[in-house]
């Protein structure tokens, strides 16, 4: 093969592009946004066509410190932990932001098993903690 088009699915092109750079075949995707892509000792021959998640979270500080707001709260879909899926795009996405933000952010998670009494759970824990004073 002269090259891999694709795949997208980011838990697909880990291994995928792992064997290519061993192989020297090129890997295009439109996938691939998790930061970890960034690499390339481990993916040598992957080219992501859309840019990573960092990119959000560039935007995203730059649009808090634009206006003023230091308190920050990430609320979040992720799998349930027995799901066996992994993680979500949710959780690939806000995992570039956290760090950019410091690690200093309010961040919590929900799955589809969550009851309305979670989400307001959630809320309130967020209200307290992810305002100015």
């Amino acid at each position: 093969s002269d090259a891999f088009i694709g795949p997208v699915c980011d838990y697909v092109i880990a291994p995928v592009a792992r064997y290519a750079g061993v192989w020297k075949i090129p890997v295009l995707t439109a996938g691939g946004q998790v930061n970890h892509f960034v690499f390339k000792s481990d993916f040598p021959t992957l080219t992501r066509l859309m840019g990573s998640y960092l990119f959000v979270s560039e935007a995203m500080k730059q649009i808090l410190n634009d206006f003023g707001w230091s308190a920050v709260g990430l609320l979040y879909y992720n799998y349930g932990i027995n799901s066996n899926k992994g993680n979500s795009e949710c959780h690939f996405m806000l995992g570039p932001v956290f760090t950019t933000l410091g690690h200093s952010s309010v961040h919590r998670s929900f799955n589809e098993s969550a009851t309305s009494k979670d989400f307001k759970d959630l809320l309130l824990t967020f209200s307290a903690s992810s305002r100015s004073e």
